[in-house]
């Protein structure tokens, strides 16, 4: 039996009338499944759409630290999506480019994860205001192929 390449995708739905939608990635791994919603809710939130890949790294002048821990992958993922949109906010829609540097279990049970969001400071408010509803739900299965399920709202 060959194996089957990994699954790769990302869905966002329409949005609701709470102005609510649901962000849906897949992906390989824990790492590329983080990394995958982190560059989604920055293309959202800049009103790119969320198959919008990262700018070249040409077009990038600074690089703000994100940072989230937790007891599970979801609550890491909700405070460097938090950490994320405060960068956006601080620094401007000029931030084009999210990057997950790691994830790593902490001695206490839980993730430690970080990394940046890569791009130029304009100071320009993103066009969306867009926060995260909640912890995000984040399964495996066992040969790794990770979902990662997001609440997102916009006001």
């Amino acid at each position: 039996m060959q194996n089957q390449p990994a699954t790769q995708t990302q869905t966002l739905s329409d949005w609701a009338a709470d102005s609510s939608a649901q962000l849906t990635i897949t992906a390989p791994s824990i790492d590329a499944a983080i990394g995958r919603s982190l560059q989604a809710v920055l293309n959202v939130a800049r009103g790119a759409g969320v198959d919008a890949g990262p700018a070249s790294a040409d077009a990038e002048s600074i690089s703000a630290p994100i940072r989230g821990q937790g007891d599970s992958y979801g609550e890491a993922l909700y405070e460097l999506a938090n950490d994320l949109l405060a960068q956006l906010d601080a620094n401007g829609s000029g931030l084009t480019t999210a990057r997950l540097d790691g994830v790593l279990a902490t001695d206490d049970g839980g993730y430690t994860a970080w990394g940046s969001v890569l791009g130029e400071a304009s100071g320009e408010r993103p066009p969306v205001s867009l926060s995260i509803a909640g912890t995000p739900a984040v399964t495996q299965t066992d040969d790794g192929q990770t979902t990662v399920d997001v609440r997102l709202v916009r006001s």
